[in-house]
């Protein structure tokens, strides 16, 4: 069975996502660092934890407070 791969896979993506979210400015602005892969923000955006704007959304919160980053 392939479901622990794809958890695993997951998680490790919603982790590199998380570290994404760590960037962001105090007003929840979240940037990318130019060596950084724009993929990783337009996931980040995809999966909602991220708005249209680049703003940090309460589900973006949540991942940070899961991985510790908050």
């Amino acid at each position: 069975m392939h479901t622990t791969k794809t958890t695993g896979s997951l998680q490790s993506l919603e982790a590199r996502i998380a570290q994404v979210l760590e960037h962001r400015y105090g007003d929840g602005l979240v940037y990318l660092p130019k060596e950084w892969p724009g993929q990783l923000l337009s996931l980040a955006q995809q999966f909602g934890f991220i708005d249209a704007e680049g703003y940090l959304t309460r589900k973006g919160r949540a991942l940070l407070a899961r991985y510790y980053f908050a």
